[in-house]
């Protein structure tokens, strides 16, 4: 597929959540925390009693989602769209869109774009409480 229509599809995709029911997407929403980023919620920790979270993320060209950890979640990702690197406890690892990693509770880690928008969604197991 190609990245404009990974781009269209996270733009016009349907999707279900329970709070939101069947249609359009949610709204983005951006990360006062990080420059450049924005997220869509698919569906909330309340969604799924807790079990996961799952939300959409765009990290625009030269940001990024900075050096971070999670205490008690896993947080799992695909790349959808864009080039870039994940810093993985010390490690740089590039990635490509189809891209996936997986990052364990209490690991530093960081998402940082080449010049191009990165689009991936990001998993949370248990979801946030």
């Amino acid at each position: 597929m190609e990245d404009q229509n990974i781009s269209r599809l996270i733009e016009e995709g349907v999707v279900f959540s329970p709070a939101q029911g069947a249609g359009r997407l949610p709204p983005w929403y951006s990360n006062p925390g990080w420059t450049g980023v924005a997220l869509a919620d698919l569906a909330s920790g309340a969604d799924t009693k807790d079990a996961f979270s799952s939300h959409l993320v765009r990290v625009q060209g030269g940001c990024e989602v900075s050096s971070h950890l999670h205490e008690n979640q896993w947080e799992w990702n695909v790349i959808l769209d864009g080039h870039g690197r994940i810093l993985l406890d010390g490690r740089e690892v590039s990635f490509k869109p189809g891209d996936t990693f997986t990052t364990p509770p209490g690991v530093r880690h960081a998402v940082v774009a080449d010049e191009g928008d990165v689009a991936l969604l990001a998993v949370f197991v248990p979801g946030p409480k």
